[in-house]
């Protein structure tokens, strides 16, 4: 019986150590240094004035510029509705997902962010004025967050 018991711990002990080393290598994320440069956005807000609900998707595009001479990394990017989704360097990012989590904008760089609007996301009568925000996080101490503004007037055109 005792061989069943320390057989018992001993496969414990194995069980803990797997479970606690692969919990570490899960947890770790990209850890950027925190740098001084600052990014600007060149176009802000963006108001796309009166939107056809039933005309598509609509999108703009907006440009962060890198004033500083140190690089600056993108660690984390959202939306603020599951209507709203960004790409940047050719990684898209929406409220419950993002692919992005290492975009580097190069001192005195720029990087291109697309704001994608879908008018139909709430249904056929989400009419009105809407104002999402892109949320970008950096490793910026100047500008931890950059956060983009797209507006607009969500219609029904009449027949």
């Amino acid at each position: 019986m005792n061989k069943y018991i320390i057989g018992g711990v001993g496969l414990l002990v194995v069980v803990l150590l797997f479970t606690y080393g692969n919990s570490k290598k899960t947890s770790q994320q990209v850890v950027a240094s925190e740098v001084n440069s600052a990014l600007s956005v060149v176009e802000q807000p963006y108001d796309f004035g009166d939107i056809d609900i039933f005309a598509g998707k609509v999108d703009t595009t907006f440009t962060l510029k890198n004033e500083g001479d140190e690089d600056v990394i993108i660690t984390k990017a959202g939306t603020s509705c599951m209507c709203t989704e960004g790409e940047i360097a050719g990684l898209t990012f929406g409220m419950h997902g993002s692919d992005v989590s290492s975009v580097t904008i190069p001192a005195g760089g720029e990087e291109k962010v697309k704001a994608i609007y879908d008018p139909l996301a709430h249904g056929p009568n989400g009419t009105g004025l809407i104002t999402r925000t892109l949320m970008l996080e950096t490793n910026s101490a100047v500008t931890p967050v950059v956060q983009l503004r797209i507006s607009g007037n969500v219609i029904k055109p009449e027949v």
